[in-house]
């Protein structure tokens, strides 16, 4: 399983309970196809570098906007399932921007079979050659 970042940005004027009914359906995609959510956090409303634009008008004729909230989605899964949340997130209307990052941490580094690449086996290593 990968670890994976997503960072979604919604509608400023997006309802709390349509965002809410979002994070849980990408929970439950993720949990039944065997990944792990880690977290899920709401950044809050800011300003945006430039004004986005909506794939439609909402209610009110809006398409363009200078806010937008912010929210994070850590968990664990395989590409497939990457695929299936990229697929919930560009449904909804609410979203205006969302990326995927492949997330590392420590762990992720310690994994790494090859020694190139890998800094700990590096270290060890290192002080090998020295005790030598």
């Amino acid at each position: 399983m990968v670890f994976y970042e997503c960072v979604l940005t919604a509608k400023n004027t997006a309802p709390f309970t349509s965002l809410t009914k979002l994070m849980k359906t990408i929970s439950s995609t993720v949990v039944e196809n065997g990944g792990i959510v880690r977290t899920v956090q709401n950044h809050g409303i800011r300003n945006l570098p430039h004004r986005f634009k909506a794939k439609y008008p909402d209610k009110e004729g809006n398409r363009y906007y200078k806010k937008g909230r912010f929210i994070s989605v850590w968990y664990d899964a395989s590409p497939r399932v990457l695929a299936k949340v990229e697929n919930e997130i560009r449904l909804d209307d609410q979203i205006l921007r969302h990326t995927h990052l492949k997330a590392r941490n420590k762990l992720w580094y310690i994994n790494i079979a090859s020694e190139k690449k890998n800094p700990y086996i590096q270290k060890v290593i290192a002080m090998e050659k020295e005790q030598e």
